[in-house]
């Protein structure tokens, strides 16, 4: 749900955000130890003394994150400020190596029995190799259930994390819910089959393929870069960006669908935990002519190139100056040392950096209107979606 990101997202850029992760965390996870929502809800105001959380601290546009933790959540705002909670404990305890097997089970108790369910939210949350391992460990408690070799867990529990396995878009879950159907795990319940196993000719989302990122500027031409690179406006293109986004915590998360007649991006404006607006771009498949992804270190050699270049430049003007004493040799060095960071910049941030996340830009271009980039992206889900374009 987009609340629940929003949550979130208010929860990652609180100045307390550690604080109150660390809070929802000891809280959340005595209750589930105990089986017991109101063994972990009573400690809250104790835990949060103990660990010097202040309550001024902790208040968000969504509610205030202590008073939840205590009580409950009481409207929808802080029922989404709830499962958004839920999600930055997980995340604690999954940073404190607690036993996978363990945290799924927490996960699934939550869910199930109180109002802070993570499940939506793992993705958006974890590390990546953290969600894989509790997503794996969700088909191995459904197996479980199933085969009646746990006391602990039971069809309630079960349903959730099928469910949770449908609705999640990653790579590792789709894996699971595939050998939970190949191997006839999920066919002993009618409902279980229902959630993991899609009807034929769909996939798992039910006709339409997923995936989130952020909205990105689309890929500039090599001789736009340079006339950017040399006029200085990608060196304060870069710096405003960088601004925005550590002072002001400036984001621009989007969620795309692809249908079977359209491609739905929906995309908002995030600033310091509030949402300044949301835009919803449909283009029509008969209307895109192309839909793209970068390599994984997209024209690398070009930077280097144009990189060597500015600093050659400098290095020989430095000496021309040295040579001749022109006038005002301090304006013109001072401006190719701009040239060279602003370069320096789109090489890590636009080529390196996302080439060693593995993540990628993919780009739709419409044959009317602006090419529209969605950055951010695991390159399993762009190629994913890439395939199942090119499928129908």
């Amino acid at each position: 749900m987009p609340a629940d990101r929003d949550a979130l997202a208010a929860l990652k850029t609180n100045e307390a955000a550690a604080a109150i992760a660390q809070l929802a965390s000891r809280v959340l996870l005595a209750a589930a130890e105990a089986r017991s929502w109101t063994s972990g809800r009573a400690r809250a105001g104790t835990i949060a003394a103990d660990a010097g959380v202040r309550s001024d601290k902790v208040e968000t546009p969504f509610g205030d994150a202590l008073a939840v933790l205590d009580r409950g959540p009481e409207d929808d705002a802080e029922r989404a400020l709830a499962r958004a909670l839920a999600a930055v404990g997980i995340r604690e305890a999954a940073g404190d190596a607690r036993p996978v097997d363990q945290l799924a089970g927490d996960v699934l108790w939550l869910a199930v029995h109180t109002p802070f369910d993570a499940t939506e939210l793992l993705d958006a949350a974890l590390p990546e190799e953290a969600a894989a391992g509790i997503w794996t460990e969700l088909g191995a408690i459904i197996r479980k259930v199933e085969g009646g070799t746990t006391a602990t867990l039971g069809r309630a529990e079960a349903l959730v994390a099928a469910a949770a396995l449908a609705g999640s878009a990653s790579a590792t879950a789709r894996r699971v819910r595939t050998r939970l159907g190949d191997a006839g795990g999920a066919t002993g319940d009618a409902v279980l089959s229902r959630l993991l196993l899609p009807p034929p000719g769909s996939n798992a989302s039910g006709g339409a393929e997923r995936f989130s990122g952020e909205v990105v500027a689309a890929p500039r031409s090599a001789a736009m870069t340079v006339h950017l690179a040399f006029t200085g406006i990608l060196f304060l293109g870069w710096v405003l960006r960088l601004v925005g986004r550590l002072a002001l915590a400036y984001r621009r998360p989007a969620e795309v669908t692809l249908e079977d007649a359209s491609i739905r991006i929906r995309a908002r404006t995030v600033m310091l935990g509030r949402v300044l607006g949301e835009r919803e771009i449909v283009i029509a498949r008969g209307g895109l002519v192309r839909a793209t992804r970068e390599v994984r270190y997209p024209r690398l050699a070009f930077y280097a190139g144009l990189l060597a270049l500015a600093v050659g430049s400098y290095v020989g003007v430095a000496a021309l100056v040295d040579g001749t004493r022109a006038a005002s040799p301090s304006l013109l060095l001072a401006g190719l040392v701009i040239v060279a960071v602003g370069i320096a910049l789109d090489v890590l941030f636009g080529s390196i950096a996302p080439g060693v996340t593995r993540t990628c830009r993919v780009a739709f271009v419409p044959r009317s209107g602006a090419p529209v980039c969605v950055g951010g992206v695991a390159f399993d889900r762009a190629d994913a979606a890439l395939a199942h374009l090119a499928a129908r």
